[in-house]
């Protein structure tokens, strides 16, 4: 799995992190730490670019759920046995976004009960747009 970040000057920034490979039991620590990271600087604002992304493992899709919770700003310590229902608060919804997932991923996610949480875009200047 490869990861590029960019970020786009909003009101807020807005860091778009773009997957390219499986997301799997090898590499879903790669995507949640540099979701913390950009957590940390320079965008509290995120979207999820998983138009490259064929695939998805359980622990993906937990990575995906524990990124969610951090930036709708459930503390560290808490996420470690926090309810999911946490996952479904506005705030997460409001600052995290997925683009463009394909079949197989939007598969897992709707498996997961996750499809109907995030917000997913077909375009990036929709997702963009759907910070303002």
């Amino acid at each position: 799995m490869e990861i590029d970040v960019s970020v786009h000057q909003a009101q807020e920034p807005i860091a778009v992190m773009h997957i390219r490979g499986e997301i799997n039991a090898t590499n879903f620590m790669l995507m949640s730490d540099k979701a913390y990271e950009i957590y940390q600087h320079p965008a509290r604002n995120l979207i999820i670019d998983l138009s490259e992304v064929p695939g998805i493992s359980s622990t993906g899709i937990a990575a995906l759920h524990k990124i969610a919770l951090l930036y709708s700003g459930v503390p560290q310590n808490v996420q470690q046995g926090a309810n999911p229902d946490f996952t479904h608060s506005s705030n997460a919804r409001k600052r995290v976004k997925l683009l463009n997932p394909q079949p197989e991923v939007e598969k897992s996610l709707e498996t997961a009960g996750l499809k109907l949480f995030f917000k997913i875009f077909r375009d990036l200047d929709s997702a963009l747009a759907s910070f303002q």
